[in-house]
This record gives structure tokens, C-alpha cells and sequence, in this order.
């Protein structure tokens, strides 16, 4: 999924990242990202953040069916955000 978006609604993705995908001590909050994460729940994706632009890839082969979905609910649930 890749979104692109103005930057001052980046603030929201943020908050939108930290409230679905965040735990423990991880914020997506005033970060550039460019990498692979891996969460605690052992869900692993590569994530490019910048403000105005999301990039997220999910390896499903390395991934569970039920971390697919919450991955892909998390991208649809960005379009609301950016809009």
C-alpha cells in the first residue's frame, strides 16, 4: 500500500499507526522511517514514512493470515485518515 497525502495530515497517520499497530515502547509518532519492522506480535513488514507519504509491504509468505488482515485493515483504515 502506498498513500500519498498532504503533510499536515501526517500527524493523523501517526496517531492512526500508534493506536493500531504501536505496543510497549514503539511510536510511529515524529519519525522517518525507512526499514523493516518487526512488532511484538512477530509480524514483520517493510514501512517508508515521511510526512505525506506511507509506504507499507507485507510479506504474507512471512506473515500469518490473521497479521495480513490486520495489516490490510490498518491500510484501509488510513484512507479515512488522509481524506
Amino acid at each position: 500500500m502506498t498513500a500519498k497525502f498532504n503533510p499536515d495530515r501526517t500527524a493523523a497517520v501517526e496517531r492512526w499507526l500508534d493506536k493500531e499497530l504501536a505496543s510497549g515502547n514503539v511510536s510511529f509518532a515524529n519519525t522517518q522511517i525507512d526499514g523493516t519492522i518487526t512488532l511484538d506480535d512477530k509480524s514483520t513488514f517493510y514501512m517508508k514514512k515521511s510526512p505525506g507519504f506511507l509506504n507499507i509491504k507485507l510479506d504474507k509468505e512471512k506473515n500469518s493470515d490473521a497479521i495480513y488482515q490486520k495489516i490490510r485493515s490498518v491500510c484501509e483504515g488510513i484512507n479515512d485518515v488522509v481524506r
